[in-house]
């Protein structure tokens, strides 16, 4: 009867148990993800000191427009972005209204030297020649506010 043997009882256990732990696993790491992507995007008061300290090394030696998104402050923004699959975190600056490659290569220079003292994280930093910000308003409730259009950098640089 060497046709018709029949499975060893370790045989069994793993035909059971093998299609359990891989739907197991399908199941749990989505969500593993999903907690660390979330865990990943919450800006802490750390990075908003960090940005606030990179516009301050471009502000400190340059002359940036007034922003239009909001007034009487310069049009430097900062914020944390991500990129990859593990998530790696970046600082992103954007600089609106400096047009003259000189004057953004020196922003540039003073963003590296500041970069290299402080250990910040890596930073892409994009010029753009305006803002686009669209203004709107609700005459029926008396609410206003804006929106930030498409724009197109007009130099990209990333800073390692």
């Amino acid at each position: 009867m060497i046709g018709n043997s029949v499975p060893s009882q370790s045989e069994g256990i793993k035909k059971r148990y093998i299609p359990k732990t891989v739907t197991t696993l399908l199941v749990l790491f989505p969500l593993a993800y999903g907690c660390f992507y979330l865990t990943a995007m919450t800006t802490s008061g750390n990075d908003l000191l960090e940005c606030k300290a990179i516009a301050g090394l471009v502000t400190s030696g340059h002359v940036i427009p007034e922003s239009i998104s909001t007034p009487g402050r310069p049009a430097i923004f900062c914020d944390v972005g991500m990129r990859g699959f593990l998530l790696k975190r970046f600082d992103h600056v954007r600089i609106y209204g400096v047009i003259n490659k000189s004057q953004q290569d020196s922003m540039l220079e003073a963003l590296e030297h500041g970069q290299m003292q402080s250990k910040h994280r890596e930073m892409t930093v994009d010029f753009y020649e305006k803002e686009n910000w669209k203004t709107w308003s609700d005459p029926g409730t008396g609410r206003r506010g804006g929106d930030r259009g498409p724009e197109v950098p007009i130099r990209q640089v990333f800073i390692k």
